[in-house]
């Protein structure tokens, strides 16, 4: 076969064949680089969102702890004030049996509390002895 012998139209389905092979080519060795190009621009789509919901939810977050701070500080006065309110006064008996009782019922040793029957000071009774 001798070169001299291809017509014109050999030369043309030649010259598209080196095309389509060189067009095939090029889409193959590109393929790579365009596909990773669409899962970086997913990625830092997904970490934008990541991001957004992720400052959401610390605003959130801030917000219920100062609303928790502030709860607590009135929690706090409340009882601060209600103490204070209270009178100087002995509490009554039975006020004190109760929270004898109250700490009996803790697992409390009550011997070293005079209100609840214990003696004040145990050592002095061993020592008179």
């Amino acid at each position: 076969m001798n070169l001299r012998t291809f017509t014109l139209t050999g030369w043309i389905m030649v010259a598209v064949a080196v095309l389509f092979l060189l067009s095939l080519g090029f889409c193959a060795i590109t393929a790579p680089g365009r596909e990773a190009r669409k899962v970086d621009a997913a990625v830092a789509a997904a970490n934008g969102k990541t991001q957004t919901v992720d400052t959401a939810a610390r605003e959130a977050a801030a917000d219920e702890r100062l609303a928790d701070a502030l709860s607590t500080a009135t929690t706090k006065q409340e009882l601060s004030n209600a103490v204070a309110n209270l009178p100087d006064a002995r509490p009554s008996n039975r006020r004190l049996a109760l929270a004898c009782e109250r700490l009996r019922q803790q697992g409390t040793d009550t011997a070293l509390v005079p209100v609840c029957g214990g003696s004040p000071r145990p050592a002095e009774a061993g020592a008179g002895r």
